[in-house]
């Protein structure tokens, strides 16, 4: 969980000058009916990244007050590239994924996305078969997010499941709750103010087959019943009051 509290810390160091901070985690998964597929994992900062522009473009003066500032005999960089940097590079440690992934079986075509220009980050690979996705994902889930798992996804061809594991959802809020530990009372409020619109979206793409039943009520269908949508708010209290999942368990024809 170390990397994604840093990430939130990041976020709100940057973003707290406008009270409002965005993050968007995608996750989607195409399976094939012989059971391989591929998987994306997208980091969207993008939100903030414009706030941020936009605050620039708003600063009075903002290209004299940076051009008199001068260390060691050189103009210095402003302020703001600092925590352009900041969130580059942890957006960069997150989508690190290439050497983690490389030789573990049924594994291929490891793609890491490293946009710093828009503040998007992630990674995507095609694995064999559900085995080898979950072999994946345990190796990701310890690595950045410090989470154990074993087994995520079940995939028969007429079945398929997403366990209760592996939210990124509800380590998130773990790592708000701990950074809250921490600091001054009343700091929790704010975080979860401050994260309020973040959102965590699941796509389950089944291009060979037709989802008849789904169990998630979070979840709607679209592309003629071959894919499921799941968005979860971690920091929305109606939503978490109807406690809100991203277990869900579908029959495919």
């Amino acid at each position: 969980m170390k990397n994604l509290k840093n990430l939130l810390l990041t976020l709100f160091a940057v973003g707290s000058i406008g009270l409002t901070g965005c993050l968007h985690i995608l996750e989607e998964v195409t399976f094939r009916n012989s059971g391989a597929g591929t998987y994306k994992m997208t980091l969207d900062m993008s939100e903030v990244k414009g706030m941020m522009d936009m605050m620039k473009g708003m600063a009075p003066d903002s290209t004299a007050n940076d051009s008199t500032a001068i260390v060691d005999g050189a103009p210095a960089a402003p302020a703001d590239a600092g925590q352009d940097n900041a969130m580059a590079q942890m957006g960069e440690q997150l989508s690190s994924v290439a050497g983690s992934l490389k030789g573990v079986q049924g594994i291929a075509n490891v793609v890491e996305v490293n946009d710093t220009s828009n503040l998007q980050f992630g990674y995507s690979f095609d694995f064999a078969d559900v085995a080898a996705l979950n072999r994946a994902l345990k190796i990701i889930n310890k690595e950045k997010y410090e989470s154990k798992t074993e087994e995520i996804y079940k995939f028969s061809g007429k079945s398929f499941e997403r366990l209760p594991v592996g939210n990124i959802g509800e380590e998130l809020k773990k790592a708000v709750a701990e950074n809250s530990g921490e600091e001054a009372e009343g700091s929790a409020d704010m975080l979860k103010m401050f994260f309020a619109d973040m959102s965590y979206k699941q796509i389950y793409h089944f291009p060979d087959r037709e989802i008849k039943k789904n169990s998630n009520e979070l979840g709607e269908l679209s592309d003629s019943d071959h894919t499921l949508t799941i968005t979860l708010k971690p920091f929305d209290e109606e939503q978490q009051k109807k406690n809100a999942t991203v277990a869900t368990t579908l029959k495919l024809k």
